[in-house]
């Protein structure tokens, strides 16, 4: 019953917040499952400057917030720092990879993008998944 309670609570926070709330990698898994939203893992790293403007300027902005918050869950990995989930790759960072509720491979974005092109992207995995 706690859980559930938890799981309610940090849903109903990331639908109505003004900021992006990342979650770790198994509670993702099981949100997804029981809300049926897709995954977003970001790839990241410390001092990276793309992944800085990701964070500061395009999860700020209404559009894609919105989005993000209705439709997916999601989660941050550092690359030097994180457990990284299996099959996960990067050529540089930020790389975002879209998963279902199975762990299944949905989509992958490599690099910074502003945010009339991510909210894009959000907008086509969600379109065709």
């Amino acid at each position: 019953m706690q859980k559930i309670f938890f799981i309610l609570t940090l849903l109903s926070t990331l639908l109505f917040s003004n900021e992006l709330k990342f979650v770790d990698y198994d509670d993702a898994i099981e949100m997804a499952e029981k809300n049926n939203k897709i995954i977003m893992v970001m790839l990241s790293r410390e001092g990276c400057p793309a992944c800085e403007y990701m964070k500061e300027v395009v999860f700020k902005d209404k559009n894609v917030l919105k989005r993000l918050n209705s439709d997916f869950i999601a989660v941050y990995v550092d690359i030097h720092q994180d457990f990284m989930p299996e099959g996960l790759t990067f050529v540089g960072t930020p790389t975002f990879h879209f998963l279902d509720k199975n762990e299944k491979k949905l989509d992958r974005l490599d690099g910074g993008k502003n945010s009339k092109v991510f909210l894009e992207k959000l907008n086509a995995v969600k379109a065709n998944h």
